[in-house]
């Protein structure tokens, strides 16, 4: 099984792309417009249950996607990659860093999940993502208090269809579940170099003050960008800053 994806650009260096729990690769429509086709190609991938790979069932586990990435790499003739997570997929990111070892250049999280999994999340919050899987109204408190409830109603309707028409219940309940544990023992003190995007708007558990007490502690070789004018889709709310800032990381990499 090759996981669905999408090849963006004809460059020797592969990027593998992930997207967050409410979206899939069209998530990256605007912000890959301004990536460097010509040093990479970008493989977006989709989750299982989601968009393209809407009909592989699996487990819907951390464990699951990370392998899943590795093996799109491989399939692609990737030896070496470099690899983009965003929100609970920024936690699976942090597994392919983990569980691929030497074979991983470097990892951008964009407003990641931490290793610690979404069970850190406050209370009122978890379960806040868990009644969204069913409850439109729910989805839409979701994405207004994940964008600093700012962003107006024509914002809030295209997030809502985004997600309604990409993915499967299924997967999305299942994800909810299995992404409430930790792999920090695994993870902390790892030296692959990464970025961490985090949007000035977003919330608690996604926020700078937070991000600097956890993923800045934890990885030796990170650094961390704010986006202005941003929540928790900085690739959506300010494209052309996250490619940028995109572009000149992977640009050092090399």
């Amino acid at each position: 099984m090759i996981i669905g994806h999408e090849l963006y650009g004809g460059g020797p260096d592969g990027v593998v792309v992930m997207h967050d729990f409410y979206g899939c690769r069209h998530t990256w429509d605007h912000a890959r417009s301004y990536f460097d086709t010509e040093r990479y190609t970008f493989a977006f991938m989709e989750l299982r249950g989601y968009g393209s790979s809407r009909d592989f069932k699996g487990d819907y586990t951390v464990e699951e996607a990370a392998g899943d990435a590795l093996n799109l790499a491989s399939d692609l003739g990737w030896e070496r990659f470099h690899v983009v997570g965003h929100s609970i997929s920024g936690m699976v990111a942090q597994r392919v860093v983990v569980d691929g070892g030497d074979r991983v250049k470097s990892a951008i999280l964009n407003t990641p999940v931490p290793a610690t999994g979404v069970g850190t999340f406050a209370p009122e919050g978890l379960e806040l993502v868990i009644q969204s899987v069913d409850d439109d109204g729910a989805l839409r408190t979701a994405f207004d208090a994940l964008t600093g409830n700012r962003l107006g109603d024509g914002w809030l309707n295209f997030k809502i269809n985004q997600t309604r028409s990409t993915r499967t219940r299924e997967a999305q309940a299942t994800y909810i579940q299995t992404t409430q544990t930790s792999f920090l023992d695994k993870a902390e003190g790892n030296e692959t170099p990464m970025l961490l995007i985090i949007g000035e708007y977003d919330m608690e558990p996604f926020t700078e003050s937070t991000a600097t007490e956890t993923f800045v502690k934890w990885y030796p070789n990170i650094e961390m960008t704010i986006c202005r004018n941003a929540g928790h889709y900085p690739q959506q709310e300010a494209p052309v800053f996250v490619a940028t800032k995109m572009m000149e990381f992977l640009h050092k990499q090399a």
